[in-house]
């Protein structure tokens, strides 16, 4: 070998080598900061927000159950609670985290839990990094790993302390594809098995974890109709040879329904709780068709967008960030045109990443709670797009123009990752919420029931130990006998929007006890699981009127009259104090001096309204409060409740006006006979019922 032969040789390991280097600098770059990001809500005092306690409870108690699931939940839908839910796998990937940091350190389970999810976000660097390098090369890993871990959506549902099951859905989903593609393209029974156990594990976790696998299935078709339209396109024929098509889909088909029926027919009678790809498949037809529970009506976050107007777009790219948006409903359809105009054959793992961004798109078109999974295949597309863009584009100037504005976006998609973390901080459950539940916690009896909207439920249970009347776990009339999620909700909206105290009473007063038939219904359903426990009689019943429930109170009105109505929340715009007016919203509504009280004044000229009175007006002056009322012919019947500060202003209609939650929130109860008020601060009002 000549010198300089060898002097190229040498050259060429050196470069290989210094890539190698820099790629793993790259990843492991990146699981830190998948880590730092995350850590600034670790010393928040408790698990954040609402629904990651039903997981950190349930975590607690298998790991106070000598690691077995109880089989009934008394806290939840009491009485009589429902059945333990099925998909445990997170809560004992938690409690093994826990047995791991204990062995090295003394960590409470609550620290533990706080770190699960930030652990889980930096462990799907690894798979994310070999799914995207498989599909392109070591840039395209490396760039999948970092929209993957860093994208808004993600972050939000993954900081220390939220130990919902977000985390390790994002993980298992990078996993499930990136083994069921080894599995294909290997053929040995070694990837077979191990992509249905992390399938079967990913279910576990998540029941929706099906979700992969049945992707893969429509792979099939997909992949059958791209190659006939491919092969047209490169032959420039119109004539479609099936038979070449078929050939290949084949081979693909094969693995993919070893994989299917293995998971179906094999695993899942051993763990038949699991269900099968047809429930799968017919329980999300339900919840697309809105046949499923009320409740995801009232859901904000299952609302259509459209993506054509700029706010569809912007609501769509702060939660999955603006490169792997761009790069995925723009660079992917043009780097697909490009290979095929190339008559570059497309492998049908990249086929199935198309399918995989198309289909998720649609989810998020449907609502914006599907953010997390377009933001999987987003981050897989992009660093697709950046991958292949190293590898097939001429190096001049157009390609160094192309590689600059994707590396520029990439690093402001870092950097407003970083800025993200560290605003995250109001994630945490606040002090109102916390000092609230403590005297719940110290006081009620521990047979007592907690009413209130859904929502708040999980932190209500799982912060206090006391049952519930229902919370974020949606309870569908199977699961929960006599009275399921729908039935709850629309008595929980009547008690509230009702101006009838006593029909609250009424409604309140059929969750008290089941009665012997219900609970020999109760039995019939569910046989030995049931407790006897689940049949004790609630001792006492609290209520809570929260400041929240005002935004909501839309949707109670809606689930519990039929009509939704809202409250006007008026903000302060000026003070005239030569006039002596102060306007809100503008100078639509105002508050008039007249003599030594105010006089609340709407003027909407485009509404036909014009200097009309409203009613009644509450305000505070001097440390009192003021009631008065109007009577005259060019009166608005309604309230405008104008808090101490004359900040904000509240609008009523006289349905609102009476209603019990007003009394509750804006009255503290003054006026009604059943509710004492018990515990009181400027966001919370918990009120004992009074039978």
């Amino acid at each position: 070998m000549s010198n300089g032969a060898r002097m190229n040789l040498i050259k060429l390991d050196l470069g290989k080598t210094l890539g190698i280097s820099l790629a793993l600098f790259l990843v492991l770059l990146t699981l830190y900061m998948a880590v730092f990001i995350r850590m600034p809500t670790f010393s928040a005092k408790t698990i954040l927000d609402y629904d990651p306690w039903w997981f950190y409870r349930h975590a607690k108690e298998i790991l106070d159950n000598n690691f077995q699931v109880p089989k009934w939940d008394l806290l939840s839908f009491y009485p009589p609670g429902r059945p333990a839910q099925p998909q445990q796998g997170w809560s004992y990937i938690m409690i093994a985290l826990y047995e791991i940091l204990s062995f090295f350190t003394h960590i409470s389970f609550m620290d533990s839990a706080k770190l699960a999810p930030v652990i889980m976000s930096a462990l799907t660097v690894i798979p994310a990094f070999f799914l995207g390098k498989m599909l392109s090369n070591k840039w395209g890993g490396i760039l999948t790993a970092i929209f993957a871990t860093l994208s808004p959506t993600f972050i939000g549902v993954s900081m220390a302390g939220y130990c919902d099951t977000d985390a390790p859905v994002v993980f298992f989903s990078f996993l499930c594809a990136w083994v069921i593609v080894l599995a294909i393209k290997k053929k040995k029974i070694l990837f077979y098995a191990l992509a249905v156990l992390l399938n079967v594990l990913f279910i576990y976790t998540w029941y929706f974890g099906w979700y992969i696998l049945f992707f893969f299935s429509l792979l099939i078709p997909a992949l059958f109709v791209f190659r006939l339209l491919e092969d047209a396109v490169h032959e420039k024929k119109l004539k479609l040879d099936i038979r070449k098509a078929l050939s290949e889909v084949k081979g693909i088909a094969i693995p993919i329904l070893i994989m299917l029926i293995a998971t179906n027919i094999v695993i899942i009678p051993i763990l038949g709780f699991l269900g099968t790809i047809y429930s799968f498949i017919v329980s999300n037809l339900g919840f697309i068709f809105h046949t499923g529970l009320l409740v995801n009506v009232s859901v904000a976050e299952l609302q259509t967008i459209n993506i054509l107007t700029s706010e569809g777009f912007q609501a769509v790219v702060s939660r999955i960030g603006f490169a792997p948006t761009v790069l995925t409903l723009i660079g992917l359809p043009l780097l697909v045109v490009f290979k095929i105009y190339k008559k570059i054959k497309i492998d049908f793992a990249e086929i199935f990443m198309f399918l995989w961004a198309l289909l998720t798109f649609y989810m998020i078109l449907n609502g914006v709670r599907f953010s997390l999974q377009f933001s999987i295949a987003a981050s897989v597309a992009a660093g697709y797009v950046i991958g292949n863009m190293a590898k097939y584009l001429r190096k001049d100037v157009v390609a160094a123009s192309l590689f600059g504005v994707a590396l520029l976006l990439t690093l402001i998609f870092v950097s407003n990752a970083i800025q993200m973390g560290y605003s995250s901080a109001g994630m945490e459950v606040d002090d109102n919420w916390i000092n609230m539940l403590d005297w719940l916690k110290n006081n009620a009896d521990k047979n007592a029931l907690v009413a209130t909207w859904w929502d708040p439920g999980h932190i209500i249970a799982g912060y206090t130990g006391l049952h519930v009347h229902a919370d974020g776990a949606h309870c569908s009339s199977a699961e929960c006998v006599p009275y399921n999620h729908n039935v709850r909700i629309q008595d929980m909206g009547r008690m509230f929007t009702t101006s009838d105290e006593n029909e609250t009473i009424s409604l309140l007063k059929k969750y008290l006890e089941l009665t012997p038939e219900q609970q020999q219904q109760v039995k019939q359903t569910f046989g030995s699981i049931v407790p006897d426990e689940a049949f004790t009689p609630v001792s006492e019943v609290y209520m809570i009127a929260s400041s929240d429930l005002i935004g909501k109170y839309y949707w109670m009105s809606y689930f519990g009259t039929g009509t939704g109505r809202n409250f006007f929340q008026l903000s302060f715009s000026s003070y005239d104090q030569t006039q002596g007016i102060i306007y809100y919203s503008g100078e639509q509504f105002m508050l008039v001096r007249n003599n030594d009280q105010w006089v609340p004044v709407v003027n909407i000229p485009d509404q036909g309204v014009r200097n009309m009175v409203i009613k009644e007006v509450v305000y505070y002056e001097n440390g009192e409060k003021h009631l008065t009322f109007e009577n005259t012919t060019n009166t608005i019947d309604g309230m405008l409740w104008v808090d101490s500060t004359y900040s904000t202003a509240f609008f009523m209609v006289p349905e609102i006006r009476d209603s019990v939650f007003t009394k509750m929130f804006f009255f503290s109860g003054e006026g009604l006979s059943h509710f004492e008020l018990v515990y009181s601060n400027s966001e919370i009002r918990l009120f004992k019922v009074i039978f």
